[in-house]
This record gives structure tokens, sequence and C-alpha cells, in this order.
């Protein structure tokens, strides 16, 4: 998911996982015991949509707790299982999917899931602005019953049930149940595991269990209290006092003295996500010269980041693909630190002479002003000015969207189980809908091979393309790959059951306190 240093951080092999994994573990729903504890997690960002194609990681995460896909990431976030899905099978022809639904389903008003619900669902995703992109392999979409669905592809699709675990193909209720899109996202229903109490902008937003829900027993908590707590400094002192019960990303420099703590937890959960610094291409003709964007790159000390900010709970990266996302190469080196190389790239340039560039970094953040004075310290060195632009987040991401920046750090979680959502995002300027990242890079070789791996099942085949893909725009700098980083959460240790993916999700039915 595109971030803006963020929201926060971007995943593996795709997995045609056939079968009824879920259903032969999960019983039929029943009417749920009566759930209990009211948990409060507090974090730096503040909620904003319920709409899932405008849902960036400010609200992604309460909006799961809500909505549900037909497949589910793993733990792991290697592979995908049946969820609201009992089964697929693939046709011999490579195109045609056919998915049975489970029959127990129920939406929180209590209105059972067909398969009206996932068409509509899917249909919606495919034609939204921010994620529809995920979709655009898709052709069709039948019904032959209320519990199957037919999906055919427009061509072999490789990434297809990763996809469809996405949370922007969750499930909604068909024509949003009868009410106008704007009304339904005021007042949500889904199948999860919670429901809309109330939400103050803001300030907070509370869910309150669905007894509706299908997994029997779940949720175990009465409520759950999302709050938009800025301050590093206030959100530990909440967690501390009782206030708050899960601190979403505390300062990974806070961590060994929040081990110390009685009464509290912490933990580095391993991460599918990548910290950049985009460089605009399109604004800036300078960025344009493949020279100039490896001098930055060979400029930027990573590792002086990584222990400034990150107390070394970090890895510099050497790819566009985080080391816990599949197809990751690990042999591709990428642009290191080297402050000689970098002297000697720009002076292959038509800037050897001197430039200046403007960074625009989030007011208010730690890691960001490490990197701008890191990265601004050492281009002097080399003879390039780097002037320092703040703007608050929100604006921040819409000012890089619409490409109206030359440097400006940005980040990515995987959404999915497949390389294919980042790959495509930052690389695919046709398909992507994003202009590569908003850098306006654009390689005909390296989308050419993104669209190979696409469309082959075949994991060796994959690699192949992949690899020279990552290995392709290390070398040309697309952006300057900065550092790997784990998701770092601190709890209340009255906390059990709380779990973080790489793909930074979580499932609060399996939470419990007391």
């Amino acid at each position: 998911m595109f971030t803006s240093k963020k929201s926060r951080r971007v995943l593996v092999l795709a997995t045609a996982v056939v079968g009824s994994l879920v259903a032969s573990i999960l019983p039929a729903s029943a009417e749920n015991a009566a759930p209990k504890g009211d948990l409060v997690l507090v974090r730096n960002q503040d909620f904003a949509t319920f709409n899932p194609d405008l849902a960036q990681n400010d609200s992604i995460f309460p909006q799961q707790q809500i909505y549900e896909p037909l497949y589910m990431i793993s733990q792991d976030g290697k592979t995908v299982s049946p969820w609201l899905a009992k089964s697929s099978s693939q046709a011999a022809d490579k195109l045609t999917w056919t998915i049975k639904l489970r029959t127990d389903i129920k939406f929180s008003d209590g209105t059972p899931m067909t398969s009206a619900d996932v068409k509509f669902s899917l249909d919606l995703a495919t034609k939204g602005d921010g994620w529809g992109f995920l979709n655009t392999a898709i052709d069709t979409i039948t019904t032959p019953d209320a519990a199957t669905v037919v999906i055919k592809t427009k061509t072999p699709w490789a990434p297809l049930l990763s996809d469809l675990a996405c949370f922007s193909n969750s499930i909604l209720p068909n024509n949003f149940g009868g009410k106008t899109a704007e009304a339904f996202y005021k007042a949500p229903i889904g199948t999860g595991p919670f429901k809309l109490d109330h939400w103050t902008p803001g300030t907070e937003l509370k869910m309150v269990a669905n007894t509706n829900y299908w997994q029997p027993g779940k949720p175990y908590l009465n409520s759950v209290t999302w709050k938009y707590v800025v301050d590093d400094n206030t959100r530990a002192l909440m967690l501390a006092s009782g206030q708050a019960d899960i601190n979403e990303f505390p300062p990974a420099t806070s961590v060994p003295q929040i081990k110390k703590t009685a009464g509290l937890m912490v933990k580095a959960f391993p991460a599918a996500a990548s910290e950049f610094i985009a460089m605009n291409e399109l604004s800036t003709p300078a960025l344009a010269d493949v020279h100039v964007r490896r001098a930055l790159s060979y400029a930027f000390d990573r590792r002086a980041v990584i222990k400034v900010v990150l107390g070394g709970l970090g890895t510099p990266s050497n790819s566009i693909l985080a080391p816990n996302v599949g197809f990751y190469d690990a042999k591709s080196p990428g642009v290191q630190y080297d402050l000689k190389a970098a002297a000697a790239e720009l002076a292959k340039s038509k800037f050897a002479k001197g430039l200046k560039l403007e960074y625009l970094a989030t007011s208010g953040s730690v890691e960001d002003n490490a990197m701008s004075s890191i990265l601004q310290a050492s281009l002097k060195k080399i003879g390039v000015t780097l002037t320092i632009k703040t703007q608050e987040p929100k604006v921040k991401r819409a000012t890089q969207k619409a490409m109206n920046y030359q440097l400006t750090s940005t980040g990515w979680t995987m959404d999915i189980s497949d390389p294919d959502e980042l790959l495509t995002f930052a690389l695919d300027p046709e398909n992507g809908g994003t202009h590569a990242f908003y850098t306006n890079y654009n390689n005909p070789a390296v989308v050419a091979a993104v669209r190979a791996g696409q469309s082959n099942a075949d994991p060796v085949a994959r690699q192949k393309s992949y690899s020279f893909a990552q290995k392709t725009v290390a070398d040309e700098a697309m952006m300057i790959f900065a550092y790997n980083a784990p998701y770092i959460y601190s709890w209340s240790s009255k906390v059990t059951g709380f779990e973080v993916t790489p793909t930074l999700s979580y499932h609060m039915e399996d939470v419990k306190k007391g």
C-alpha cells in the first residue's frame, strides 16, 4: 500500500490454495457467547474512511475488522487460504476460476452473504481509482447460483487468489444494502468480527462485537477503540497508566526501556515493508538523468539513519522488494552508500558543477528529519545543495500524488501475498495508475518483465522475470531504496492473542483482555 511516511510500511509467493481449509476447521456459525473486555489501541494516524478504495494505512486496519475478503493471508504472510470462500478450482484453460462460497456467512445486520454480494463488491473494486489496478486481469464475473462465483481472467493470472485476499476486494452488501454509497460508508456493515459503534473524526473510532459473526465464540472482546494520539510520549504514558492497551508504532529507540517495564510487552514483527525516497523525473529534468539519481542514492547513508532512528532495528534496502516479499532477490546489490561513487556518478551528468534540489519531508516525523538531514549533509560534500520543506502528512501525500515535488520520503507495505501489487504500482505506468509510484520512471524492458511475471504460474520463470526487474531498477536508481524495518507494537501484558502479519494486518477477533 502506498504510504507517505506514513501512514507506515510493503509479500510473498502467490499460492493457489485450493480446498476448504477454513471450512474443515470452523463449524457452522451460531449466536456467539457474550464477549468480554474493552480494548483501546492508540495510534499516530487518524482514521479517514470506510471506503476500501480510498483507504491508506490510516484506515485499512480498522476497516479489516468490519469487512472481510474471500481469501485471507496467512500469519506468516506467505500464502492465502479460503476465508469467506470455501474452495476454488482452476479450469484447464488457465483463465476460468470457480469459487465456492461458505453458506453460513451473515452480514452484521443478519442478512446472508451470497454470490450477488461478491460480484457487486469485486465489480466495485475493479472500477476503483485507488486499488482497481489489482483487478485489471479480470474479464468477467458470473454467479451461476447463490454459492458460486466464476471469475474469468483476460490472460493466465498467477496472483489471482492473492489479489482476492486484498482489503480492497472485501465483500460488501449488494448495492450497499439498498443505500447510497455515501450513506453506506457513514454506517457500514460487513461480515467481520466487529461493527461500528461511533466515529469521531480527529479523536476516536469505536467498534463493538458482531454477534452474528460466523466464527463461533469470536470475537472475544466486547469492543475495540482506536484513539488518535499524535505524540509518541503521550501514547507511551497512556499505555503505562492503563488508559490504553496497545500502542501502535512506538519509536524503535524506546524498545529497550519498554522491555524493562513491568506489565508491558513489546515486539518487532517481521515486515513486508520498505521505506523509499522518491525522485520526480517529470518535474525535475536533473532527476531524469540516471547518473544524478545514482549519485543521490550512493550519497544516502542508510546505516546512519537506521542507527539514529531505529536503534539498529532495520537493514539497508537493496531492492524495491523487501526481504519478506516473495521473489525478493538478495543478489540484487542495489546502490549502497559510497560518497566517492556518488561524486563519480554526478561527474558523468550535466550537473557536475552543482545542483540544487528540494526534499519534501513530513512535519513532526523523527524518521524523516533524520533521513533528510543525513542526505542533505552527504550531498553537500559532492556539490549538491538540498533544501528541506515540510508538510503535514495528508497534505504531503496529496502533493506527491499531484507530482508537485522533487524528492520526498514515501514507503510501501504489501497488502497481498504476491509481489505483483507493488511491482505493478511502482513499475508499470500504464496499469499501475500512478506514473510509477509518482516518479514518472518508465523502462519498457522492466514493464515487460513485470507483465511476464504476472502471466506465468511457473515460480522459476516468475523469479527470472522479477530478478531482472529488481536488478534493473536498482541499477537505475528508480527510487532511493532506503531501509527495511519491522513493525513495532507494545501492549499490556493483560492482552493476549495479538499478532501482526508481515502485510501489517491483525485479527482482533483473536485478541483477549483480562
